[in-house]
């Protein structure tokens, strides 16, 4: 049997823990996404994304391409949205058929740009327009990386947005989503849970962290802002938050200062 590729039709849908819905969400995909099929039970089928994370996803919310789409969109999808939702639009402005919008962090493949519009192409080829001025190019051979103040600045932009278990978009962050769309957003890709994130980069002592470091607590991550602060998406914060690991600051979080772990540097 030969292996199979789709692409995600819908703006956002979950990936699954297990064939059925309301399982535990284990994270979320955007739009455009391609992934490797696997077995379908129940109406849902188990799919692998580039980095072998794996989940069942509505198989209605897929759409089959073959190898050399999926091998050319990977490749060409070079841009990123930026901002919180962009919409997507058909000729001279007209709505467009589904997915209607495009959520932060979602990669497109975008064909050429003209009087404020982008003219983008799914993986299939059928192609979609939306605005210009909400995507960036992402380079991916660039050989400088994001500074550490880029990204944290980035990551403070979503102070206030909830906290959703699996979560990977401005409608709700977990730790480890807030950490891999951010990074994503600056054409840095790393691993979708904490246990995974931990093993990248390299060591840092306390003392010497710096803006942009990862920080790890007990099955926890976030941006070191300078060596004291931390932005993260926190089930007791609700959703994304600055704390401090000062004791005395009004912001101060004894738990994450108490559980620190270890501190990561990838940029």
């Amino acid at each position: 049997m030969s292996v199979k590729f789709a692409f995600v039709t819908t703006n956002l849908t979950d990936l699954w823990a297990e064939p059925r819905y309301n399982s535990e969400r284990a994270s979320q995909l955007l739009f455009g996404e391609i992934v490797r099929l696997g077995p379908v039970k129940n109406g849902y089928v188990k799919v692998f994304q580039t980095d072998e994370y794996t989940g069942w996803v509505d198989q209605r919310f897929l759409r089959p391409i073959s190898r050399s789409a999926s091998r050319l969109y990977n490749t060409e999808a070079r841009h990123v949205v930026v901002r919180d939702r962009v919409k997507v639009m058909a000729e001279a402005g007209r709505p467009s058929a589904a997915p209607y919008l495009l959520f932060y962090g979602t990669r497109i493949m975008v064909r050429s740009a003209a009087r404020g519009l982008a003219a983008c192409r799914r993986p299939d080829g059928t192609e979609f327009k939306c605005r210009r001025s909400g995507l960036a190019l992402v380079d991916n051979n660039s050989v400088r990386p994001p500074l550490g103040t880029a990204v944290v600045a980035e990551a403070r932009r979503f102070v206030g947005v909830p906290y959703l278990w699996g979560g990977i978009t401005t409608v709700g962050f977990d730790c480890s989503g807030l950490v891999r769309t951010v990074l994503g957003r600056f054409g840095v890709y790393v691993p979708r849970d904490t246990k995974d994130q931990i093993k990248i980069g390299r060591p840092v002592d306390r003392e010497q962290v710096r803006t942009g470091d990862l920080l790890f607590f007990k099955r926890h991550v976030g941006f070191a802002m300078g060596r004291n602060h931390i932005v993260h998406s926190s089930v007791g914060g609700s959703g994304v938050r600055v704390n401090s690991l000062t004791p005395g600051s009004d912001d101060y979080r004894p738990d994450l200062d108490r559980d620190f772990a270890a501190a990561r540097r990838i940029l």
